[in-house]
């Protein structure tokens, strides 16, 4: 069943892609009008994961915050308005986060360490029906996550390992803009796949023959932006996303132990202020 359920998002991934790429190909050759915002934030992020009894097992939290800088194009008012007798547009979001993070286990006492974060996701937008409040969008995501824990001592002497951490998913929600000042971004992630590569061979070849990758199949994201207008050029805005994840596939990880991703969820709330070109 899981297949099969991974094979038809597998198809709608791909239809969504050439979709998107379609879309990308005419927006830029349409009169369309874009608002390209530089954005510069914080973050407080926890990620946390429990063990097959839901019982705590580790939790990352952002010490104190990640920082963050992209650039984004969630289009405007105005651009609604006067494209409604053409109304797809091309939207998108870049971002990059870093940032220092407190590692606790119950097994492994706790570290400091890195956390190195970006986000990608192409949005192709309607606004349906010709409303000039509400733009409704359909897209692509993909999100990874470095773990710099590689070689790092934790307070009961246990090594730390590096960890790449991938997501694919498909972003559907809608912009509705309050008033002239106010917009609201709600977005639902469409959990695709996950991927998890741990890099304990470089830790402990002896042990590890091989670095470890663990594929995550089930899963969702909800994704919140208030944003509010101070002038033609500047706005603020605050946040709030949130990933469930389910545990991962079992993979042989050394000839006589098998190895699973836990299951775990990932809260981020921030604030931050954005410049529009």
């Amino acid at each position: 069943m899981l297949n099969v359920r991974f094979n038809i998002k597998s198809t709608i991934y791909a239809f969504l892609r050439n979709l998107i790429f379609t879309g990308m190909a005419l927006s830029a050759h349409s009169s369309m009008v874009q608002s390209a915002e530089l954005t510069l934030d914080i973050t407080s992020y926890t990620y946390r994961e429990v063990d097959t009894n839901d019982n705590f097992f580790m939790e990352d939290k952002s010490a104190p915050f990640l920082y963050s800088v992209g650039i984004r194009d969630w289009g405007g008012r105005e651009a609604t308005t006067i494209t409604k007798s053409t109304a797809w547009s091309f939207l998108y979001t870049l971002e990059y986060s870093f940032g220092n993070v407190d590692y606790t286990s119950v097994g492994t006492g706790t570290m400091k360490k890195e956390y190195y974060k970006g986000r990608v996701e192409y949005y192709l937008s309607n606004n349906f029906g010709g409303a000039n409040d509400l733009k409704s969008y359909i897209g692509l995501g993909y999100r990874y996550l470095l773990d710099d824990s590689g070689f790092k001592k934790s307070s009961t002497n246990h090594l730390g390992y590096d960890r790449l951490s991938q997501y694919n998913y498909i972003p559907i929600g809608a912009i509705w803009y309050i008033n002239e000042n106010f917009s609201l971004k709600s977005q639902y992630n469409y959990f695709i796949e996950g991927k998890q590569i741990s890099y304990l061979n470089e830790i402990l070849p002896n042990v590890y023959p091989t670095n470890i990758e663990k594929t995550q199949r089930i899963g969702y994201g909800i994704d919140l932006t208030l944003r509010s207008r101070l002038n033609n050029k500047w706005s603020t805005y605050g946040f709030f996303r949130y990933w469930k994840i389910d545990d991962s596939d079992l993979v042989s990880c050394s000839p006589t132990t098998l190895c699973m991703e836990p299951k775990n969820q990932t809260h981020e709330i921030g604030v931050g202020i954005s410049y529009n070109f």
